[in-house]
């Protein structure tokens, strides 16, 4: 992907609004993209709506007119929705699935989602595949595509802002705080 913006503005397509430096569309674009509602024009590198193949500068351009050039800055990577073949035969009666976060030594979030969190949990620590992990979230969906779905989101989050993942670890843990077990 190419299209962040040096020039302040927001990468959408007729969007004016100032952004931070490090960003490449305002707040409401990026959750559109987020939500794979806009994608890249493949011509200008602006970004449009994902269903129309071209932005309407580039649609509406005179033949004779060169494109312009897509301009070029980091962006994250949207992460792919994961899948397995495997997974179909393994998940039938199988109604909830997580998908959590783990801080990894050295700050480091990790996301992931299983169908049983507690053998998950203990195979990412007899492995040692992961550097000292400790859960710090979690959440239960109904289907595994509903889980892959939000792990994709919330490893884009992570990706892109760090502050919205220590928000949610601690909005779990004050609400865990309230639980009153007898």
């Amino acid at each position: 992907m190419s299209s962040c913006t040096t020039s302040g503005k927001c990468g959408y397509w007729n969007c004016r609004r100032s952004i931070r430096g490090s960003h490449f569309l305002c707040i409401d674009h990026f959750n559109d993209w987020n939500d794979y509602l806009i994608d890249e024009c493949p011509s200008c590198g602006q970004f449009k709506d994902s269903g129309y193949k071209l932005c309407p500068t580039c649609y509406y351009r005179p033949a004779t007119s060169p494109p312009r050039k897509p301009p070029s800055y980091p962006m994250p990577a949207r992460p792919k929705v994961e899948h397995s073949e495997a997974w179909l035969k393994a998940d039938k009666g199988i109604d909830q699935f997580f998908v959590y976060i783990l801080k990894l030594d050295g700050g480091r979030f990790y996301v992931g989602h299983t169908r049983d969190l507690r053998e998950r949990l203990w195979e990412h620590k007899d492995k040692k595949e992961l550097p000292d992990p400790k859960l710090q979230y979690f959440e239960v969906l109904p289907t595994r595509e509903s889980a892959t779905q939000r792990e994709a989101e919330l490893k884009l989050l992570a990706a892109a802002n760090q502050r919205a993942i220590r928000k949610m670890i601690l909005r779990l843990k004050d609400w865990t705080s309230e639980l009153e077990y007898d």
